[in-house]
């Protein structure tokens, strides 16, 4: 459950989002509130037993506080409950301009301040913009000038005026509204000598009461923002709060649940083609958008404008793989469109989109790496899209993924010859979470570059760590050589087999070692854990003393077996492991490709069976 502060403008842009994304929440305000939510709405003034009893009892995993910036006990309240019930928390914050290039603002730290500055000033007609909830700090101030109030038009804001003693004719019952001219009409009804405010932020419609004092040449006088306690996750809008939460939302999910799927970049880019070409044709972006992805499914996304012009328009979309360990989760995705005279749908490379520079994949050398089912979806959109609005101009349509170049690096890409970015993939238009199918995928496309680069001998290790360690053993090899199979390690031998590799090395360390030598050539730990049972028949096939095979007994994890047996290319024990190993992967490969196997030690030492 997630518990949203609100009762601001950023507490209803958190609804909406929430709304949107079909989660369920509380939205807690200190007055009854009659914003219409999906989620459930709950008012009252809470302290902090209050809150941690609220967050117990309905099982809160996620607060958001967007809460008004003065309410400074809340405030408190809010990140002490998060603190003491380990809750993850959010604070929408607004964004405040920097008010020193204005001579006629003067700011206070204090209402108290503020007031008895003004006490002692000429102003007589004072305008008070800083809320209800705030006439108490105004009560001396209310008995010596002539104080105009502007208040929401309810009956418990005018009973709260009434017990402060403010005239009823002084009472101005609006909602506030953004821009400056009704405000500059309110100072003159009013004939007000200076204006009072907080310190609200933009969403505060602030600049309309700088931009109204300086048009009228009166002076706006300004509570500052208090400081409130260091919260975590700082966001100042919707698009960094959704980053956020999609970020956040993986930390508190519960073991039990089904893992959830996400969208591929290739459905972020389509749906934000779809809502750049709308923008072409309406002159205005839409908030949202849904397409249908080759599922079937039907894929909904919100959007960022970026730029809009009469020829092109470009905006973003966040990407949410769902619980997949994808290094584009939570990133902007992103496209420009523009009507060009050449006819057709033409694709061009964007920022943080890769090209394809060797043979091998399923796009051209030389072109950007939008691979052929998205490149499909894309065009499907823009095909429907010129059909309903009878647009029959040439498209031009440029991926882009702001932070593409250096996410690439964490992606296989460099090893298939895409440089400069990250690809834009999918074949489904769903990310499923951790996807062995997605991953083979990879796997595939990488052996596939190696062939086409006249590569005819692969290096397969899990990852990074032990193909340094055997870099230095293949010097003779390029980089395409070497694939990381994770945990897949018959998957990988079969596709290096259908491809028509002559050599395969495989490298493993101890711990995926020991599955593969008991016959699991699915390493992964969720699948196969260390089993002491099989180590301890090892060491007696190997002859070993009983003394250490009972110390073999309680242990937890396979590197543990390095402190009882050393690890070295004459030890027994860890020779018989490299051959069973080497034997298992034999019967996939059988005659059809020399094979390798290679069991690494964590300093480098090795042990080769061939």
């Amino acid at each position: 459950m997630i518990l949203v502060f609100g009762g601001t403008t950023e507490g209803k842009k958190t609804a909406a989002l929430l709304d949107f994304l079909s989660e369920p929440y509380l939205y807690s305000t200190k007055t009854k509130s009659s914003l219409k939510i999906k989620g459930k709405n709950i008012f009252g003034a809470k302290d902090f037993d209050e809150i941690s009893k609220l967050c117990i009892e309905e099982k809160v995993n996620l607060i958001i506080n967007a809460a008004h910036p003065f309410a400074k006990e809340l405030h408190r309240n809010i990140f002490k409950t998060s603190e003491d019930l380990n809750i993850s928390i959010i604070r929408f914050e607004r964004i405040y301009p920097d008010l020193t290039p204005y001579e006629n603002i003067k700011t206070f730290s204090s209402f108290k301040e503020m007031t008895d500055k003004l006490l002692l000033s000429k102003y007589r007609n004072v305008l008070c913009l800083t809320g209800v909830q705030t006439i108490p700090h105004y009560a001396k101030l209310i008995n010596e000038r002539n104080c105009y109030f502007r208040i929401l038009n309810t009956k418990q804001n005018q009973q709260l005026a009434k017990q402060y003693n403010v005239k009823k004719e002084n009472l101005i019952l609006i909602e506030p509204k953004e821009g400056a001219e009704e405000l500059i009409n309110l100072i003159r009804k009013t004939n007000a000598e200076i204006i009072l405010s907080k310190e609200s932020g933009e969403s505060g419609f602030f600049m309309d009461k700088v931009e109204a004092s300086n048009k009228l040449s009166i002076p706006l006088w300004v509570v500052g923002r208090l400081e409130l306690p260091s919260f975590p996750n700082k966001v100042n809008s919707i698009k960094t709060l959704l980053q956020t939460y999609y970020t956040l939302r993986k930390r508190f999910r519960k073991a039990e649940e089904q893992l959830r799927h996400g969208y591929t970049t290739g459905s972020c880019v389509a749906a934000a083609a779809k809502a750049c070409f709308i923008a072409l044709v309406k002159n205005r972006f839409p908030e949202q958008v849904s397409i249908t992805i080759p599922t079937g499914d039907i894929a909904r996304f919100l959007i960022f404008s970026k730029e809009l012009t009469e020829s092109k328009a470009s905006c973003v979309v966040i990407k949410d793989a769902g619980d997949d360990p994808d290094v584009t989760h939570g990133k902007e995705i992103g496209c420009e469109l523009r009507f060009i005279k050449e006819t057709g749908v033409h694709f061009v490379k964007g920022k943080g989109i890769g090209t394809v520079t060797l043979p091998g994949l399923q796009v051209k050398v030389g072109e950007p790496a939008i691979n052929p089912v998205p490149r499909k979806m894309i065009l499907s959109v823009i095909e429907e899209l010129c059909n309903y609005y009878e647009i029959e101009q040439g498209i031009e349509v440029i991926p882009f993924v702001p932070e593409g170049e250096e996410l690439a690096k964490q992606t296989f890409n460099p090893r298939v010859g895409v440089v400069g970015g990250i690809s834009i993939i999918g074949t489904s238009g769903k990310v499923i979470p951790y996807s062995n199918e997605a991953f083979l995928s990879t796997i595939k496309y990488q052996i596939s570059v190696a062939k086409e680069s006249n590569v005819d001998e692969i290096v397969l290790t899990s990852g990074k760590r032990s193909e340094n360690i055997l870099k230095p053993l293949n010097k003779h090899l390029p980089e395409t050589s070497y694939i990381h199979f994770g945990n897949l390690v018959g998957e990988t031998l079969k596709l290096a087999i259908e491809k028509g590799v002559h050599t395969i090395t495989i490298g493993l360390m101890l711990g995926k070692a020991m599955k593969l030598a008991e016959g699991h050539l699915d390493t992964h730990s969720k699948n196969n854990s260390f089993n002491p049972v099989f180590a301890e028949e090892l060491l007696k096939v190997c002859n070993y003393p009983m003394e250490m095979v009972k110390k073999i007994q309680s242990l937890k994890l396979a590197n543990a077996i390095k402190e009882i047996i050393q690890f070295s290319s004459k030890e027994p024990f860890y020779r018989e492991i490299a051959e069973r190993c080497y034997n298992n992967c034999k019967t996939i490969v059988k005659e059809k490709a020399k094979l390798k196997f290679i069991l690494i030690a964590d300093k480098g030492e090795t042990i080769t069976i061939s």
